[in-house]
């Protein structure tokens, strides 16, 4: 659906260059919700407008649904720029302007005819679950119902690709599971094609397929949601992860527990996750275990589990016991025992 060759973006200021965007190339896939991660400065937000050429890129190509939208002129591409909606963080609604004639705005950009109108924009409104706030302004409206009108708005010319300039992250927790169940909800129901660009790593865990890693400009790790959260490989991706899926312990159970030991951090995978493996480890003898924290993710309904326990016993029994999880496909960190 989406592709991207060679992109390049640079930005020519008064104090020099600045590359944005550095060779990137991806594939997006139709129908699926793409996540693109990275701290700010990495590039996501120009690569994510690039895709609709809000931003011209300096060079490398920009593919939609098979047309080359780099080459188009500027009729053409407004035209093709229907079928590519976008919702952004902050909004960007008409504030004189109510709920229905936000949304209406964008089908009268279209050259909609007038009396098909009004049905589309109380379909959409109903898809969002605001048909009874159409005659409401902005200022009125919660954080969350804003965002379902930016929403709204984006799906008004029936779009092929749905762009989500960090859309969660002006929105308290609550508010954005509400948001990410509805593009959920989208992406099922109407197929589209979705493009996220975010930060959260728990924003791409809940909503997305598969994922890119940006720094600097560049994808540094690209995959599967599940593959990429199971065992990333860059350290931008394996910060990132910690972050998501961190167990801090207290310094006063650090200080309560056995130097002659090691605290274990156990990383179940796949089918791995729901066997008893640590029951086999025990059974197994040699070893005492105490589990001081973990749990079980659901990753696109496969399991992710994240256990920290304390082992003790002697060390060739310990070191065997690293062996016996390592081989039956867990990933195994020996934390520090000092805090």
């Amino acid at each position: 659906m989406i592709r991207l060759v060679d992109l390049y973006k640079r930005y020519d200021t008064k104090k020099g260059s600045v590359v944005a965007v550095d060779r990137v190339n991806l594939h997006i896939r139709q129908g699926e919700i793409f996540g693109i991660v990275g701290y700010s400065g990495a590039g996501k937000s120009s690569v994510l407008r690039c895709i609709n050429l809000l931003e011209k890129p300096t060079s490398g190509r920009v593919l939609v649904n098979g047309v080359e939208l780099t080459s188009l002129s500027k009729n053409e591409l407004r035209l093709a720029r229907q079928k590519i909606g976008m919702i952004f963080q902050h909004f960007h609604l008409i504030s004189s302007k109510t709920v229905f004639d936000n949304v209406a705005f964008a089908l009268k950009a279209a050259e909609t005819p007038k009396a098909a109108i009004a049905g589309r924009v109380n379909e959409l409104l109903g898809l969002v679950g605001l048909a009874d706030k159409a005659d409401q302004y902005p200022a009125q409206l919660s954080g969350g119902q804003k965002q379902r009108v930016g929403i709204a708005r984006a799906l008004a010319n029936e779009p092929q690709v749905l762009l989500c300039d960090e859309p969660t992250s002006a929105l308290d927790p609550t508010t954005t599971q509400s948001i990410l169940a509805l593009l959920k909800q989208i992406n099922r129901e109407l197929g589209l094609t979705i493009v996220l660009i975010t930060h959260e790593m728990e924003v791409v865990k809940d909503l997305c397929h598969r994922v890119a890693i940006m720094q600097s400009g560049r994808v540094i790790e690209e995959g599967d949601v599940y593959s990429v959260f199971a065992d990333p490989v860059q350290p931008l991706t394996q910060q990132f992860i910690r972050n998501a899926l961190e167990f801090k312990l207290p310094q006063k159970l650090w200080d309560k527990l056995d130097p002659a030991g090691k605290v274990l951090k156990v990383l179940f995978r796949d089918e791995v996750a729901e066997q008893p493996v640590i029951d086999e480890l025990l059974k197994a003898g040699g070893i005492r275990a105490n589990i001081l924290h973990g749990r079980i993710e659901y990753i696109g309904d496969k399991p992710l589990g994240t256990f920290i326990m304390e082992v003790t016993g002697h060390t060739g029994e310990i070191d065997e016991a690293v062996r016996f999880l390592t081989g039956r496909g867990c990933g195994v960190e020996v934390m520090s025992n000092v805090g």
